[in-house]
């Protein structure tokens, strides 16, 4: 049970620890911010005490029972932190997918270019005249296991069907619309908030926590139009920010990564997008 560090060669147990160490750091850090956070120091207030009992009774073969108690918690302990973990796993594996080579390596986005300009074009006009907007633009990830209820519509997308849902007073203007390939399939359909251990600006609303989210469990890109401010902002693996009007729809073609022959984006290099400023919705 007791890792006794000098049983191997100096040099193993020093590449040992720094691999160790490095994934530890990763790990916590990953976890910053987050409700996982909470859980791992509540862990580590009761995996040390247990520790240190568990060495002591290798050393003066006391504690035989605690000793028990202490591997069978230990062979149960990543099957527990799977289970605890499994929001925050699932981001990370989500992270992991959509950076690097492996992003590269996958299949392009089946969101086309008029799909693209359909949405833009409606949250210009949303932002413009200040009408609320949340709007979750699917990539490979579905949304059915994290969104729930909703107006089922299955139409094709257009600037005139987008706008006219999140039109003021109209029965389904509240809440998310879901948008796969070049079809609206849901209205008025609930996005999951963001945890309180999500730290957000006061001033935003829930229509930025829904799209916070979303983001955070799935791969959706999700656009938000502000009802107070009409600024528009995007929700993005967990990160919110926020974009000008008239740069939506460059904006998307790059993190949709489009590369349309008949589309130039500066030479297919990203803009860079503000922080979150305060106050907005």
């Amino acid at each position: 049970m007791f890792w006794n560090l000098f049983v191997s060669h100096p040099l193993e147990t020093i590449v040992e620890l720094l691999v160790i160490g490095v994934c530890v750091f990763f790990a916590l850090r990953f976890l910053q911010g987050t409700r996982g956070g909470g859980v791992i120091r509540g862990l580590i207030v009761l995996i040390v005490p247990l520790a240190i009992l568990v060495a002591l009774a290798n050393t003066s073969e006391h504690f035989e029972r605690l000793n028990f108690f202490a591997e069978q918690f230990v062979t149960s302990v990543f099957l527990l932190l799977i289970i605890i973990f499994q929001p925050e796993l699932r981001q990370a594996a989500i992270r992991i997918g959509q950076t690097g080579l492996i992003a590269r390596l996958r299949s392009s986005s089946s969101v086309d270019s008029s799909t693209i300009s359909s949405i833009s074009a409606s949250s210009s006009y949303l932002s413009r005249n200040q009408f609320g907007g949340l709007i979750a633009i699917e990539r490979e990830n579905t949304t059915n296991d994290h969104t729930v209820g909703g107006q089922e519509l299955d139409a094709i997308i257009s600037e005139q069907l987008l706008t006219s849902i999140f039109w003021p007073n109209n029965p389904l203007h509240d809440l998310g619309v879901v948008v796969r390939g070049d079809r609206v399939l849901r209205a008025s359909s609930q996005f999951p908030l963001a945890d309180e251990s999500i730290k957000l600006p006061a001033d935003l609303g829930s229509r930025h926590r829904a799209a916070v989210g979303l983001s955070m469990r799935c791969d959706a890109l999700i656009v938000i139009i502000s009802e107070q401010t009409g600024r528009v902002s995007i929700a993005d693996h967990g990160t919110l920010t926020v974009i000008d009007r008239d740069e939506i729809e460059k904006e998307l073609l790059v993190r949709l990564e489009r590369k349309q022959e008949d589309t130039v984006i500066n030479d297919g290099t990203e803009q860079s997008t503000q922080a979150i400023p305060e106050p907005t919705e």
